[in-house]
C-alpha cells in the first residue's frame, strides 16, 4: 500500500501546479489584449511555462514581466509580419468560403495548410527569440530549418494542439480547462518537446541542458 503521505504531497504538486499555470495563463491573456504585445506574451509564456515544467522555484508575475519587457521591442518585428499574414490567410479563407466550385475548395484546404505551417512556425519562433539574441531574419530562419528538420515532432504539436482544442469545443470539462489554462498548459506540454529539441541543437542555457 502506497504512503498516504507520498500521496498527499504528489496532490499538493499537482494543485500547486494548476494553480501556476492558471495564474499564467491570465496573464498571458491580458498582455496578449492590445495584439501587438503577442509576441513578447508568447516569449515569455514559453520561459515561465518551462520554469513550471521544471518544477523550478519561481515566482511567475516576477518571472513572466522580467521576460515580456525584455522582449516587447525585439519580439515586434517577428510579431508584426505573423500578424498581418494570419489576417491575410483569414480573409482569404473567408473570401473563398462565399465562392462554390471544386476550385475554391481547393484553395480553402491550401489556406488551411498555410495556416497550419504558421502555427507550427509560432510555435518554434518565439521560444527560439526568448534564448536567442540574434535579428529576427536569423530567428525565422531557424524557425523554419527546425519545423522541417524536425517534421514528425511538428506534426506532432499541431495534432496535439487541435486535438485539446476541438475537445474543448466539444466536451465542457475541457472547455473549463481551455478557458482557465490553455494556453500555459499547451506551453508546457510544447515546452517539454521543444526542450528536447533545442538541447539536440544546443540551443539550451548551461541551467537548462
Amino acid at each position: 500500500m502506497e504512503n498516504p503521505y507520498r500521496l498527499d504531497s504528489r496532490m499538493a504538486q499537482i494543485t500547486d501546479k494548476a494553480l501556476c499555470l492558471i495564474k499564467l495563463n491570465i496573464l498571458w491573456m491580458v498582455c496578449s489584449l492590445p495584439l501587438v504585445t503577442g509576441g513578447a506574451a508568447l516569449c515569455a509564456l514559453h520561459i515561465t511555462a518551462v520554469k513550471i515544467l521544471n518544477n523550478e522555484e519561481s515566482y511567475i508575475f516576477q518571472d513572466f514581466w522580467a521576460v515580456f519587457k525584455l522582449k516587447l521591442t525585439p519580439s515586434l518585428k517577428l510579431w508584426l509580419p505573423l500578424l498581418l499574414a494570419a489576417f491575410a490567410l483569414l480573409f482569404d479563407y473567408r473570401f473563398w468560403q462565399g465562392i462554390d466550385g471544386d476550385f475554391a475548395g481547393m484553395i480553402r484546404v491550401f489556406t488551411c495548410v498555410l495556416f497550419g505551417i504558421w502555427t507550427v512556425l509560432v510555435f518554434y519562433v518565439f521560444p527560439l527569440a526568448a534564448r536567442m539574441d540574434v535579428p529576427a531574419k536569423t530567428t525565422y530562419r531557424n524557425g523554419i530549418l527546425l519545423m522541417f528538420k524536425y517534421l514528425p515532432q511538428s506534426i506532432y504539436l499541431l495534432f496535439l494542439t487541435a486535438i485539446f482544442l476541438t475537445a474543448g469545443l466539444l466536451w465542457t470539462p475541457v472547455f473549463y480547462i481551455m478557458v482557465l489554462s490553455g494556453g500555459s498548459l499547451l506551453a508546457a506540454i510544447h515546452g517539454k518537446m521543444l526542450l528536447w529539441i533545442f538541447e539536440k541543437e544546443g540551443i539550451l542555457t548551461p541551467k537548462e541542458s
